[in-house]
């Protein structure tokens, strides 16, 4: 019984379909989780819900790359990656009247940490502090935040102070020419997973955007020329790591497919190479039946002509003189030769048809089967 092979198209369709499902099970949803602390990522670590809630609140954010200006309010460092000129150059910012809130805690523009912490009853589960002795006038009326695993700075050097006790507390704020440095013990708060928690979002909120249409700048220092610790693979996007694996994938499948024959083997005419003894035998019953050597020269020359038109991929419609340029130059042989072998002669005896038979087994011999 015969084996119907199933369509190309319909083969090819359902082997990418195959592929897709694949790559998207092993790559897994794809989405928007960036590092911890990106404000573009929606990972339960990102801060893309603070910039939406900022936004919310008639806040004008930018996120792109550099320190902030004479037209930014508030300038967030999430994380502190600046250089010493960058970290210069940032306070100078303050100095001129800009408010930085700093939630690194093991950044140089923070007071030092301190191991103690917040007396105990201040302290509630899971992270969460209460107000406790709060000299910050903005965040008085605030209750508990979850700082997740808050760090307290040294507050007994007369900065004003929230969320803590009159040695040690979550938030600092001290004055720096017209401007002011806001420093938070660890940005766990303005997590995704975190910023809907208690009174995180009202603290934020009130430290980044006490007003409709304050410019807030989240401090994104820019890479000096040749820095930077990550590796290639670590450079190139997860969308695109994922496209890469689905492509291999669906190059394996069609790769396995082109190589599996459906049915049952089917015979092909193989070339069949003519030794030169039977052409010899061949002209000669052409000659004794025709008894016209002009004519056996023909039938020779229009076989070859034709053989080469099909291995070389030369249209019927092409001059002659084109087909015996293109044979002199794939095959190497003397153009005049090739031109003997192809061109429409007279040949009128026997000693002109052999002259002729040579100069087109010649050709033969130099033309793959």
């Amino acid at each position: 019984m015969a084996v119907t092979r199933p369509p190309r198209a319909v083969v090819v369709t359902v082997g990418i379909g195959v592929a897709l499902l694949f790559a998207a099970l092993v790559g897994g949803r794809p989405g928007r989780d960036g590092p911890p602390l990106d404000p573009r990522s929606d990972g339960p670590l990102g801060a893309s819900a603070l910039v939406a809630l900022l936004r919310g609140l008639g806040a004008d954010v930018d996120l792109s790359v550099g320190l902030p200006g004479p037209r930014d309010d508030v300038a967030l460092v999430l994380q502190d990656r600046l250089e010493p000129d960058q970290a210069d150059a940032l306070l100078r910012w303050v100095d001129r009247g800009g408010t930085l809130v700093v939630t690194d805690p093991s950044s140089a523009l923070a007071p030092a940490p301190v191991e103690r912490g917040v007396r105990a009853e201040l302290r509630l589960a899971d992270g969460e502090i209460e107000p406790g002795r709060c000299t910050i006038s903005a965040l008085a009326a605030i209750g508990v935040v979850d700082g997740g695993s808050p760090v307290h700075f040294d507050a007994g050097g007369g900065d004003a102070s929230c969320f803590g006790d009159s040695d040690s507390a979550f938030v600092v704020a001290r004055s720096l020419g017209l401007g002011t440095v806001v420093a938070v013990g660890g940005a766990a708060f303005v997590t995704n997973d975190l910023l809907g928690r208690v009174d995180n979002a009202v603290l934020a909120a009130t430290l980044l955007a006490p007003s409709s249409g304050t410019a807030v700048r989240f401090v994104d220092p820019p890479v000096p020329a040749g820095g930077g610790d990550k590796t290639l693979a670590e450079l190139v996007p997860p969308g695109v790591k994922r496209a890469l694996l689905q492509l291999g994938v669906a190059f394996v499948l069609y790769a396995v497919w082109r190589a599996i024959r459906l049915g049952q083997p089917v015979a092909e005419d193989q070339p069949v190479d003519v030794a030169s003894s039977e052409l010899v035998s061949a002209i000669g019953r052409l000659l004794s039946r025709s008894g016209a050597p002009g004519t056996v020269a023909e039938i020779l020359r229009s076989d070859l002509r034709r053989r080469l038109r099909a291995r070389l991929g030369v249209p019927n419609d092409a001059p002659l003189s084109a087909l015996i340029e293109i044979t002199a130059a794939r095959t190497g042989l003397p153009v005049e030769q090739v031109r003997a072998a192809l061109e429409e002669r007279p040949v009128t005896s026997e000693a002109e048809l052999v002259a002729a038979a040579r100069a087109v087994t010649s050709v033969h011999q130099e033309v793959p089967q």
